[in-house]
Protein backbone atom coordinates (compact mmCIF):
# COMPACT_ATOMS: atom_id res chain seq x y z
CA UNK A 1 0.00 0.00 0.00
CA UNK A 2 1.21 3.83 -0.09
CA UNK A 3 2.48 5.68 2.57
CA UNK A 4 3.05 9.48 3.05
CA UNK A 5 6.73 10.47 3.16
CA UNK A 6 5.99 10.66 7.19
CA UNK A 7 5.38 7.54 6.87
CA UNK A 8 6.01 4.00 7.00
CA UNK A 9 4.80 0.75 7.42
CA UNK A 10 4.52 -2.09 9.65
CA UNK A 11 5.04 -5.32 8.53
CA UNK A 12 4.27 -8.75 10.48
CA UNK A 13 5.63 -12.35 10.44
CA UNK A 14 3.23 -14.26 8.69
CA UNK A 15 4.97 -17.33 7.60
CA UNK A 16 8.54 -18.39 6.87
CA UNK A 17 8.50 -15.78 3.82
CA UNK A 18 7.63 -12.11 4.43
CA UNK A 19 6.07 -9.58 2.60
CA UNK A 20 6.39 -6.17 3.53
CA UNK A 21 4.08 -2.86 2.07
CA UNK A 22 4.45 0.83 1.76
CA UNK A 23 2.84 2.46 -0.44
CA UNK A 24 1.20 5.25 -2.26
CA UNK A 25 -2.75 4.27 -2.31
CA UNK A 26 -3.47 4.94 1.32
CA UNK A 27 -3.50 7.68 3.82
CA UNK A 28 -3.20 8.28 7.17
CA UNK A 29 -0.98 9.29 10.26
CA UNK A 30 2.30 8.95 10.35
CA UNK A 31 2.52 6.17 12.87
CA UNK A 32 -0.15 4.15 10.62
CA UNK A 33 1.25 0.51 9.74
CA UNK A 34 -0.22 0.64 6.15
CA UNK A 35 -2.32 3.61 3.49
CA UNK A 36 -1.08 6.01 1.09
CA UNK A 37 -0.45 9.91 1.23
CA UNK A 38 -0.72 12.59 -1.52
CA UNK A 39 1.97 15.38 -1.51
CA UNK A 40 5.45 13.94 -1.00
CA UNK A 41 4.54 10.04 -0.70
CA UNK A 42 5.92 6.92 -0.14
CA UNK A 43 4.36 3.63 -0.59
CA UNK A 44 5.83 0.28 -0.04
CA UNK A 45 4.05 -2.81 -0.54
CA UNK A 46 4.64 -6.83 -1.50
CA UNK A 47 2.15 -8.76 -3.48
CA UNK A 48 0.58 -11.91 -5.14
CA UNK A 49 1.04 -13.39 -8.66
CA UNK A 50 -0.91 -13.91 -11.48
CA UNK A 51 -0.49 -17.42 -13.64
CA UNK A 52 -3.19 -16.47 -15.68
CA UNK A 53 -2.18 -13.73 -18.25
CA UNK A 54 -4.86 -11.70 -20.31
CA UNK A 55 -5.88 -12.52 -23.89
CA UNK A 56 -7.87 -9.63 -24.94
CA UNK A 57 -9.31 -6.41 -23.80
CA UNK A 58 -12.76 -5.22 -24.59
CA UNK A 59 -13.45 -1.88 -22.99
CA UNK A 60 -16.71 -2.14 -21.11
CA UNK A 61 -18.75 1.40 -21.49
CA UNK A 62 -19.93 3.25 -18.22
CA UNK A 63 -22.87 5.61 -18.52
CA UNK A 64 -21.43 8.65 -17.57
CA UNK A 65 -23.37 11.36 -18.94
CA UNK A 66 -22.13 14.32 -16.44
CA UNK A 67 -18.57 15.27 -17.81
CA UNK A 68 -17.51 16.17 -14.14
CA UNK A 69 -18.28 12.41 -13.38
CA UNK A 70 -15.04 9.93 -12.54
CA UNK A 71 -14.73 7.75 -15.72
CA UNK A 72 -12.45 4.27 -15.82
CA UNK A 73 -9.42 4.78 -18.34
CA UNK A 74 -8.97 2.92 -21.07
CA UNK A 75 -6.95 -0.29 -21.35
CA UNK A 76 -4.51 -0.59 -24.33
CA UNK A 77 -6.45 -2.15 -27.26
CA UNK A 78 -3.27 -4.21 -27.75
CA UNK A 79 -1.71 -6.57 -24.90
CA UNK A 80 1.27 -7.16 -23.71
CA UNK A 81 1.99 -10.72 -22.71
CA UNK A 82 2.89 -11.18 -19.21
CA UNK A 83 6.35 -12.38 -19.30
CA UNK A 84 7.77 -16.12 -18.49
CA UNK A 85 10.71 -16.49 -16.19
CA UNK A 86 13.63 -15.86 -17.76
CA UNK A 87 16.07 -16.92 -14.14
CA UNK A 88 16.18 -12.93 -13.76
CA UNK A 89 14.10 -11.56 -10.90
CA UNK A 90 14.93 -7.90 -11.70
CA UNK A 91 14.26 -8.51 -15.07
CA UNK A 92 11.63 -10.36 -14.54
CA UNK A 93 9.70 -7.80 -12.38
CA UNK A 94 10.76 -5.15 -14.25
CA UNK A 95 8.78 -6.29 -17.45
CA UNK A 96 5.64 -7.63 -15.74
CA UNK A 97 5.34 -4.15 -13.88
CA UNK A 98 5.56 -2.37 -17.43
CA UNK A 99 3.37 -5.12 -19.24
CA UNK A 100 0.53 -5.28 -16.22
CA UNK A 101 0.10 -0.81 -16.23
CA UNK A 102 0.43 -0.75 -20.25
CA UNK A 103 -2.67 -3.15 -20.04
CA UNK A 104 -4.41 -1.43 -17.57
CA UNK A 105 -3.94 1.88 -19.94
CA UNK A 106 -1.33 4.13 -17.71
CA UNK A 107 2.26 4.55 -18.56
CA UNK A 108 5.08 2.32 -18.33
CA UNK A 109 7.89 3.29 -15.67
CA UNK A 110 11.06 4.10 -16.69
CA UNK A 111 14.14 2.76 -14.91
CA UNK A 112 16.18 5.47 -12.57
CA UNK A 113 19.70 4.54 -11.43
CA UNK A 114 19.19 6.22 -8.30
CA UNK A 115 16.24 4.28 -7.27
CA UNK A 116 17.43 1.19 -8.62
CA UNK A 117 20.80 1.56 -6.13
CA UNK A 118 18.39 2.47 -3.35
CA UNK A 119 16.14 -0.72 -4.08
CA UNK A 120 19.40 -3.02 -4.56
CA UNK A 121 20.97 -1.99 -1.46
CA UNK A 122 17.99 -2.82 0.48
CA UNK A 123 17.69 -6.22 -1.20
CA UNK A 124 20.78 -6.75 -0.06
CA UNK A 125 20.70 -5.58 3.66
CA UNK A 126 17.56 -7.87 4.24
CA UNK A 127 19.18 -11.24 2.62
CA UNK A 128 22.70 -10.46 5.05
CA UNK A 129 20.45 -10.15 7.60
CA UNK A 130 17.59 -12.59 6.55
CA UNK A 131 15.46 -10.18 7.64
CA UNK A 132 12.14 -8.39 6.05
CA UNK A 133 10.29 -5.26 5.93
CA UNK A 134 10.85 -1.81 5.10
CA UNK A 135 13.13 -1.08 8.12
CA UNK A 136 17.15 -1.18 8.57
CA UNK A 137 18.90 -1.11 11.45
CA UNK A 138 22.13 1.07 11.75
CA UNK A 139 25.65 -1.41 12.26
CA UNK A 140 23.69 -4.17 10.76
CA UNK A 141 25.82 -5.43 7.54
CA UNK A 142 24.48 -3.45 4.60
CA UNK A 143 22.90 -0.66 6.32
CA UNK A 144 22.00 2.41 4.01
CA UNK A 145 19.11 4.13 5.90
CA UNK A 146 16.36 3.11 8.56
CA UNK A 147 13.60 3.86 5.89
CA UNK A 148 12.67 4.12 2.98
CA UNK A 149 12.29 7.90 2.70
CA UNK A 150 15.65 8.15 4.00
CA UNK A 151 17.35 5.63 1.10
CA UNK A 152 15.17 6.65 -1.90
CA UNK A 153 15.47 10.71 -0.61
CA UNK A 154 19.01 10.00 -0.78
CA UNK A 155 19.33 8.99 -4.37
CA UNK A 156 17.30 12.10 -6.03
CA UNK A 157 14.94 14.60 -5.24
CA UNK A 158 11.46 12.81 -5.34
CA UNK A 159 7.82 14.41 -4.85
CA UNK A 160 6.65 11.31 -4.24
CA UNK A 161 7.99 7.92 -3.71
CA UNK A 162 7.12 4.70 -2.76
CA UNK A 163 8.42 1.13 -1.66
CA UNK A 164 6.91 -2.32 -2.11
CA UNK A 165 9.33 -5.52 -0.45
CA UNK A 166 8.95 -9.13 -0.21
CA UNK A 167 11.38 -11.50 1.59
CA UNK A 168 11.65 -15.25 2.78
CA UNK A 169 12.96 -18.41 2.68
CA UNK A 170 14.08 -19.42 -1.46
CA UNK A 171 11.44 -22.05 -1.54
CA UNK A 172 8.32 -19.03 -0.75
CA UNK A 173 9.24 -18.23 -4.68
CA UNK A 174 8.54 -20.98 -7.49
CA UNK A 175 10.84 -19.04 -10.42
CA UNK A 176 11.87 -15.58 -11.08
CA UNK A 177 8.60 -13.88 -11.60
CA UNK A 178 6.94 -15.56 -8.66
CA UNK A 179 7.96 -12.38 -6.51
CA UNK A 180 6.37 -9.42 -8.48
CA UNK A 181 3.38 -11.85 -9.00
CA UNK A 182 2.97 -12.14 -5.59
CA UNK A 183 2.87 -8.28 -4.79
CA UNK A 184 0.58 -7.88 -7.64
CA UNK A 185 -1.94 -10.24 -6.09
CA UNK A 186 -2.34 -8.52 -2.75
CA UNK A 187 -4.61 -5.90 -3.62
CA UNK A 188 -2.88 -2.94 -0.99
CA UNK A 189 0.33 -3.91 -2.57
CA UNK A 190 -1.04 -3.86 -6.12
CA UNK A 191 -2.54 -0.19 -5.91
CA UNK A 192 0.70 0.52 -4.88
CA UNK A 193 2.30 -0.73 -8.30
CA UNK A 194 -0.55 1.02 -9.96
CA UNK A 195 -0.22 4.45 -8.62
CA UNK A 196 0.57 7.96 -10.50
CA UNK A 197 4.56 7.12 -10.61
CA UNK A 198 6.69 8.16 -12.95
CA UNK A 199 9.53 5.88 -12.33
CA UNK A 200 10.81 3.05 -10.82
CA UNK A 201 13.88 0.73 -9.47
CA UNK A 202 14.07 -3.13 -9.30
CA UNK A 203 16.45 -4.69 -6.73
CA UNK A 204 16.91 -8.44 -6.07
CA UNK A 205 19.36 -10.46 -3.95
CA UNK A 206 19.42 -14.34 -3.05
CA UNK A 207 21.78 -16.71 -0.99
CA UNK A 208 21.14 -20.48 0.03
CA UNK A 209 18.84 -19.17 2.77
CA UNK A 210 17.23 -15.89 2.05
CA UNK A 211 15.90 -14.37 -0.89
CA UNK A 212 14.70 -10.61 -1.17
CA UNK A 213 12.66 -8.61 -3.75
CA UNK A 214 12.40 -4.97 -3.84
CA UNK A 215 10.98 -2.50 -5.90
CA UNK A 216 11.49 1.66 -5.46
CA UNK A 217 9.29 4.11 -6.88
CA UNK A 218 9.65 7.81 -7.65
CA UNK A 219 8.31 10.73 -9.17
CA UNK A 220 10.22 13.96 -10.32
CA UNK A 221 7.28 15.44 -12.14
CA UNK A 222 3.61 16.29 -12.10
CA UNK A 223 1.24 13.53 -12.36
CA UNK A 224 0.00 11.82 -15.53
CA UNK A 225 -3.02 10.76 -14.11
CA UNK A 226 -5.83 13.45 -14.65
CA UNK A 227 -7.97 14.46 -11.97
CA UNK A 228 -11.13 12.50 -12.84
CA UNK A 229 -9.42 9.03 -13.64
CA UNK A 230 -10.33 5.76 -12.10
CA UNK A 231 -7.74 2.46 -12.49
CA UNK A 232 -9.78 -0.66 -11.67
CA UNK A 233 -8.14 -3.91 -11.50
CA UNK A 234 -9.22 -6.74 -13.18
CA UNK A 235 -9.39 -3.89 -15.76
CA UNK A 236 -12.16 -3.80 -18.44
CA UNK A 237 -12.21 -6.90 -20.78
CA UNK A 238 -9.45 -8.40 -18.96
CA UNK A 239 -9.52 -12.25 -19.67
CA UNK A 240 -7.58 -15.26 -18.24
CA UNK A 241 -8.04 -13.36 -14.45
CA UNK A 242 -7.23 -15.78 -11.80
CA UNK A 243 -10.14 -17.29 -9.86
CA UNK A 244 -8.82 -17.29 -6.22
CA UNK A 245 -6.36 -15.86 -3.66
CA UNK A 246 -4.86 -16.78 -0.81
CA UNK A 247 -5.68 -13.92 2.06
CA UNK A 248 -1.89 -13.69 4.21
CA UNK A 249 -1.65 -9.86 3.09
CA UNK A 250 -0.65 -6.94 5.84
CA UNK A 251 -2.32 -5.01 5.86
CA UNK A 252 -5.40 -6.97 6.33
CA UNK A 253 -8.41 -7.21 3.78
CA UNK A 254 -10.35 -9.20 6.60
CA UNK A 255 -9.39 -7.27 9.43
CA UNK A 256 -13.23 -7.17 10.37
CA UNK A 257 -13.82 -10.58 8.98
CA UNK A 258 -10.78 -12.76 10.98
CA UNK A 259 -11.71 -16.04 9.69
CA UNK A 260 -10.96 -15.86 6.78
CA UNK A 261 -7.56 -14.94 6.84
CA UNK A 262 -4.81 -17.75 5.99
CA UNK A 263 -7.64 -18.80 3.41
CA UNK A 264 -8.49 -19.26 0.07
CA UNK A 265 -11.09 -16.29 -1.27
CA UNK A 266 -12.43 -14.65 -4.40
CA UNK A 267 -9.64 -12.61 -6.71
CA UNK A 268 -9.37 -9.28 -5.53
CA UNK A 269 -10.85 -6.45 -7.10
CA UNK A 270 -9.38 -2.54 -6.63
CA UNK A 271 -9.52 0.86 -7.71
CA UNK A 272 -7.95 4.05 -7.22
CA UNK A 273 -7.67 7.72 -8.51
CA UNK A 274 -4.46 10.22 -8.30
CA UNK A 275 -2.50 11.21 -5.94
CA UNK A 276 -3.97 14.13 -4.15
CA UNK A 277 -7.64 13.11 -4.03
CA UNK A 278 -9.70 10.71 -1.82
CA UNK A 279 -12.77 8.63 -2.43
CA UNK A 280 -16.03 8.10 -0.46
CA UNK A 281 -19.38 7.03 0.14
CA UNK A 282 -18.08 3.72 -2.11
CA UNK A 283 -20.35 0.44 -2.83
CA UNK A 284 -18.96 -2.53 -4.80
CA UNK A 285 -21.42 -4.91 -6.68
CA UNK A 286 -19.88 -8.25 -8.12
CA UNK A 287 -22.51 -9.90 -10.67
CA UNK A 288 -21.80 -13.32 -11.74
CA UNK A 289 -23.19 -13.88 -15.48
CA UNK A 290 -26.37 -15.92 -14.09
CA UNK A 291 -26.88 -12.41 -12.04
CA UNK A 292 -25.95 -13.94 -9.14
CA UNK A 293 -24.60 -11.41 -6.41
CA UNK A 294 -20.93 -12.10 -5.37
CA UNK A 295 -20.68 -10.95 -2.12
CA UNK A 296 -17.27 -9.22 -0.97
CA UNK A 297 -15.51 -7.74 1.83
CA UNK A 298 -14.71 -4.10 0.84
CA UNK A 299 -11.80 -2.15 2.55
CA UNK A 300 -12.26 1.79 2.18
CA UNK A 301 -10.78 5.00 3.05
CA UNK A 302 -13.72 5.28 5.91
CA UNK A 303 -13.36 1.78 6.98
CA UNK A 304 -9.47 1.74 6.85
CA UNK A 305 -8.56 5.07 6.80
CA UNK A 306 -5.49 4.90 8.08
CA UNK A 307 -4.63 2.52 5.30
CA UNK A 308 -6.89 4.28 2.13
CA UNK A 309 -7.61 7.71 1.08
CA UNK A 310 -7.70 7.20 -3.14
CA UNK A 311 -7.99 3.60 -3.00
CA UNK A 312 -10.81 1.02 -2.28
CA UNK A 313 -10.72 -2.80 -2.99
CA UNK A 314 -13.09 -5.49 -2.40
CA UNK A 315 -12.60 -9.27 -1.99
CA UNK A 316 -14.90 -11.81 -2.32
CA UNK A 317 -15.66 -14.08 0.45
CA UNK A 318 -14.77 -17.23 -1.71
CA UNK A 319 -13.46 -18.20 -5.04
CA UNK A 320 -14.54 -17.40 -8.31
CA UNK A 321 -15.94 -19.27 -10.87
CA UNK A 322 -13.71 -20.45 -13.76
CA UNK A 323 -14.66 -19.20 -17.24
CA UNK A 324 -17.01 -16.92 -16.02
CA UNK A 325 -18.11 -13.09 -16.65
CA UNK A 326 -18.52 -11.03 -13.51
CA UNK A 327 -19.48 -7.61 -13.74
CA UNK A 328 -18.52 -5.12 -11.49
CA UNK A 329 -20.15 -1.63 -10.50
CA UNK A 330 -18.81 0.93 -7.89
CA UNK A 331 -20.70 3.75 -6.80
CA UNK A 332 -19.55 6.97 -4.71
CA UNK A 333 -17.59 10.39 -4.89
CA UNK A 334 -14.13 11.28 -5.76
CA UNK A 335 -12.61 14.39 -4.00
CA UNK A 336 -9.45 15.71 -6.24
CA UNK A 337 -6.70 17.50 -5.07
CA UNK A 338 -8.38 21.32 -5.67
CA UNK A 339 -11.52 19.72 -3.31
CA UNK A 340 -13.74 19.61 -6.29
CA UNK A 341 -16.29 16.53 -6.02
CA UNK A 342 -17.05 14.22 -8.82
CA UNK A 343 -19.50 11.22 -9.14
CA UNK A 344 -18.57 7.28 -9.70
CA UNK A 345 -20.77 5.18 -11.32
CA UNK A 346 -18.78 3.16 -13.03
CA UNK A 347 -19.48 -0.51 -14.86
CA UNK A 348 -17.37 -3.02 -16.04
CA UNK A 349 -16.54 -6.95 -16.98
CA UNK A 350 -13.86 -8.97 -16.46
CA UNK A 351 -13.60 -12.85 -17.20
CA UNK A 352 -11.64 -15.35 -15.30
CA UNK A 353 -9.53 -17.84 -16.63
CA UNK A 354 -10.48 -21.85 -17.64
CA UNK A 355 -8.08 -22.87 -14.87
CA UNK A 356 -5.86 -20.50 -12.90
CA UNK A 357 -5.40 -18.94 -9.45
CA UNK A 358 -2.87 -16.46 -8.22
CA UNK A 359 0.69 -17.70 -6.79
CA UNK A 360 -0.08 -17.34 -2.99
CA UNK A 361 -3.48 -19.57 -3.80
CA UNK A 362 -1.25 -22.33 -5.46
CA UNK A 363 1.12 -21.96 -1.85
CA UNK A 364 -1.93 -21.67 0.74
CA UNK A 365 -2.99 -24.98 -1.51
CA UNK A 366 0.16 -27.04 -1.37
CA UNK A 367 1.77 -26.20 2.26
CA UNK A 368 4.98 -24.08 0.46
CA UNK A 369 6.21 -21.26 2.42
CA UNK A 370 4.02 -18.31 2.00
CA UNK A 371 5.10 -14.73 1.82
CA UNK A 372 4.72 -12.30 4.41
CA UNK A 373 3.19 -8.93 3.64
Amino acid sequence: MRFSRFRIEAVALFATALLAACGGGGGGSSDSSGGSGSSAANNSSNGGSNTAQATTTTTTTQSNAATNSAILIVPASQITALPGASGNASADGTAYINAMRKNVGLATLPGNAGLATASGDHATYLVDNQAYGHTETAGNPGFTGVDPQTRIGAEGSFTMMGEVVVAGQPAAFSDSVSPVETLFDAPFHRIVMLDDFTSMGVGYMANANWEAFNIDFGSTSADTLSATSLVAYPYPGEQGVPTSWFANEDPNPFASATQYEMTTVGYPVTIQSAFGSTLSSLQFTITATNGTNIPCLASTPQTMPSELSNAALCVPYSPLAASTTYTVQVTGTLTDASNQTHPINVLWTFTTAASGVSHNAVQGLSNRPLPKF
